[in-house]
C-alpha cells in the first residue's frame, strides 16, 4: 500500500492508545517526546505503561475499551488482542474522522507509524506501509550509524543563522544557492570533527561571499 508521508503536531493533542501490551508501551516515550496527551485504556498494563502512569506522565484508565473513549482524541492506536474490541474502535475512529492504526491489522489503519531517526531537528521517518515494520526498523538502525549528533548542531546553529543570512543575502534565490553551498560543502564534517571554530569561520566566509556579489550585482 502506497502512503503520503507526514510529519504529525502531536504537542497538547490527547492520543489513546487502547490496550496496554508491550507493543503499546513502546509507543508512549516518542509520543511524549513530541509533547502529546497519552490515554492509556486497558484492564491491565505493562509494568512500563504502569510505571509512566505512577510518575504522572500519561493517563491510564484501568478498565475496558467503550464506546466513546475516542472523543477528542487525534490519535489512535489499538493492540489488545480481541478483534471484536477492535472492530467497534475502528468503527469509532471512522465515524469521527480520526486517525486510527489497529496494529498488525492493515485493513484497520488509515495510517502506519514510521520508524525515525531523530537528532535534534532532523527528523528522518521509514515507512514500509505496515508491509515489513521489522525492515523500517533495520533501516533506521543504519542510518542512526549515519547521522550523529553533528545534523543537530548543525541545525541547531543555522536555526540561528538564518535571520543574518536573511538580512545580508537580499533574494530568495541567492539565499537558497547559499544553503546549498553550505551544505554540500565540508561544513558538518568539520563538526563531526569536533572543529567549531573551523565550522564558524566556513560559514562567516562563505557568507561574506555572497554578500559580496550582492553588492556587485
Amino acid at each position: 500500500m502506497k502512503t503520503y508521508p507526514i510529519n504529525l503536531v502531536l504537542e497538547h493533542k490527547l492520543v489513546v492508545l487502547i490496550g496496554a501490551n508491550h507493543e503499546i508501551a513502546r509507543k508512549i516515550e516518542g509520543l511524549l517526546e513530541v509533547g502529546a496527551r497519552v490515554r492509556v485504556i486497558a484492564p491491565e498494563a505493562h509494568s512500563l505503561v504502569w510505571r509512566y502512569a505512577q510518575a504522572g506522565q500519561i493517563e491510564w484508565l484501568a478498565r475496558p475499551y467503550q464506546p466513546g473513549d475516542l472523543s477528542g482524541a487525534s490519535l489512535v492506536i489499538a493492540n489488545t488482542g480481541d478483534q471484536a474490541v477492535h472492530d467497534q474502535v475502528w468503527a469509532e475512529g471512522q465515524a469521527n474522522g480520526q486517525l486510527v492504526n489497529v496494529m498488525d491489522v492493515i485493513p484497520q489503519c488509515n495510517f502506519h507509524a514510521a520508524s525515525v531517526v531523530r537528532q535534534g531537528q532532523l527528523t528522518i521517518s521509514i515507512g514500509t506501509g505496515g508491509a515489513a515494520p521489522a525492515l523500517a526498523a533495520t533501516l533506521r538502525q543504519r542510518f542512526e550509524k549515519g547521522f550523529g549528533p553533528e545534523y543537530a548542531e548543525f541545525l541547531e546553529y543555522a536555526q540561528e543563522l538564518r535571520p543574518l543570512v536573511a538580512e545580508r543575502i537580499p533574494t530568495f534565490k541567492r539565499r537558497a544557492e547559499f544553503w546549498y553551498k553550505l551544505i554540500e560543502s565540508n561544513a558538518i564534517v568539520l563538526l563531526r570533527n569536533g572543529e567549531r571554530a573551523l565550522f564558524e569561520a566556513k560559514v562567516q566566509l562563505l557568507l561574506s561571499l555572497f554578500e559580496t556579489e550582492a553588492v556587485e550585482a
